[in-house]
């Protein structure tokens, strides 16, 4: 194989230190014998289908994974990136969140020795929010599915709950509903977040119903404007590459109104909790279930969609949700939307519309004629050149902020942090707001539905001038950057989580 440069005015070239199989590809040709493919070479100078360093690997897993071990790097360097990602795609699921936090729930009474069986009326007092917070750090630091657990991160910072009191088991099985299905259908997982009843508490959509004058009832509008803004297509008509459309004036396209948001809250109707059953612990187990439809309170009116067509009058609430869903998933939007800010949780902050182009495309077809492949989205944001090739680390617009919550468990995954017990019992619900307000984040606490940070909060003096965001640093200040060397002094030098639930309880912080 012969290297020249690209432009061969001249025979002299400069000399410099580099790497073959690193991405520094840019500006050479690649002359080959015929009975090697042009592929075969390009892919000596971009790496690509060649295994990782350990450093590659290591910042492969930095992307991919909410924390990784020596023995990860080693693994991924020794078998290589794409076969990491087939891998973790094919694991089994070790647990659920909500089996978790079941488990924890029966443990705390064994310790507190006060016997009850899950679901008694009796128990609702000792369930505490706090629960899915350790079953969610059990599950990063014990199980092997670390791919699997990165994707539903990123996905609950874009179809944000925020955790409710005494309702743990309520929110670990909304959040399953993305865990789950991270490498599922994107219809799929919008669906289910539609029809929780978590979201529809938090949404206040639950009990929702149609207008009616002579009662003064209208159709609650949040959820119907939110599924619209944050959850699938965005505020503005999108290119497949994420720039924005523009109209003969120059200026952007809005993807809805108030009008389309009040025809859409019209499909939202009629969605209620199923009465409680005999036996049935309400405050406990009415927060983990699917909401049910309830015809009478549902508008039977005709409904003009986004995309134009109309959903007939006199239909299910079953038939109006399914079609509504549909229009929005297969809106052109959705791609271009959930494939970027899937880069910014993974990757970077701030994609080339070309990266973007490549993933939307990823999500409008996997290569099988199937939209909405979250495995397919998932694999083109890893490997796509901008994330693999070296040459774009030193590019001003590479690289992200790591959250806070993923620095504090890159740490102590990294030290393989464990108890005696297995548990991992984070200090209560004083500790997990404390966590919040210090570092300006903790698991599920999101402040409001626009998430921890907004994806196009730029920092004003630097990053905003150069052109680009800086999600991330919207919550990063003096006082967060301060506290979290704080936190990781104590984590060091004390403990990062308790043993049991007695030891949480005698510390006055629950």
């Amino acid at each position: 194989m012969l290297l020249f440069m690209s432009s061969m005015s001249s025979l002299s070239a400069q000399l410099y230190e580099d790497h073959i199989g690193n991405g520094n590809n840019v500006g050479v040709q690649v002359f080959h014998s015929d009975s090697i493919s042009t592929e075969i070479g390009e892919y000596t100078l971009s790496g690509k289908e060649l295994f990782p360093d350990l450093a590659a690997a290591s910042r492969f897993l930095g992307q991919a994974s909410l924390g990784h071990t020596w023995e990860d790097i080693e693994y991924v360097s020794e078998k290589g990136i794409e076969q990491w990602i087939d891998e973790q795609m094919k694991l089994p699921i070790p647990s659920t969140h909500i089996e978790r936090v079941d488990s924890q729930w029966v443990y705390t009474f064994e310790k507190l020795v006060f016997p009850v069986n899950p679901g008694a009326e009796n128990s609702d007092g000792f369930e505490r929010d706090y629960m899915y917070i350790n079953a969610f750090y059990e599950k990063v630091y014990t199980e092997d599915d670390a791919l699997r657990q990165k994707v539903a991160f990123g996905l609950n910072q874009i179809l944000v709950i925020k955790a409710e009191f005494n309702k743990a088991s309520g929110w670990a099985e909304y959040y399953d509903n993305l865990y789950v299905n991270a490498f599922g259908n994107f219809r799929d997982i919008l669906y289910k977040v539609s029809t929780h009843y978590t979201m529809g508490v938090y949404l206040s959509f639950r009990n929702n119903k149609k207008r009616d004058l002579g009662l003064n009832t209208f159709p609650d509008e949040n959820y119907a404007r939110e599924i619209m803004q944050l959850f699938s297509i965005g505020l503005w008509e999108l290119n497949n590459d994420g720039t924005q459309k523009l109209d003969e004036n120059g200026e952007p396209i809005p993807t809805y109104d108030i009008y389309d948001i009040q025809e859409l809250s019209k499909v939202f109707t009629g969605f209620v909790i199923e009465p409680k059953e005999p036996g049935f612990h309400r405050r406990r187990r009415e927060w983990s279930r699917e909401m049910i439809f309830n015809e009478y309170w549902h508008d039977k009116t005709a409904k003009k969609m986004i995309d134009g067509s109309v959903l007939p009058a006199g239909r299910t609430t079953q038939e109006d949700l399914d079609d509504a869903i549909d229009i929005l998933f297969n809106h052109p939007n959705v791609g271009p939307f959930i494939g970027k800010l899937m880069i910014q949780h993974m990757v970077k902050s701030n994609p080339t519309p070309a990266y973007v182009n490549r993933v939307a495309t990823a999500f409008n077809n996997n290569g099988k004629g199937v939209r909405g492949d979250m495995g397919a989205v998932v694999k083109a944001v890893l490997m796509d050149p901008e994330a693999r090739n070296c040459d774009w680390i030193s590019d001003p617009s590479a690289g992200k902020l790591i959250q806070p919550v993923e620095r504090i468990t890159k740490l102590n995954k990294a030290f393989k942090v464990s108890t005696p017990s297995g548990r991992l019992w984070v200090w209560g619900r004083n500790r997990m707001y404390d966590m919040r307000s210090r570092v300006g984040q903790e698991f599920g606490l999101s402040p409001t539905v626009f998430n921890f940070f907004l994806p196009d909060y730029a920092e004003p003096d630097v990053v905003a001038q150069s052109g680009l965001v800086s999600p991330e640093f919207q919550i990063m200040n003096t006082n967060t950057s301060i506290n979290y060397l704080n936190i990781v002094e104590n984590t060091l030098k004390i403990r990062p989580y308790f043993n049991n639930p007695v030891l949480a309880r005698q510390n006055h912080v629950t």
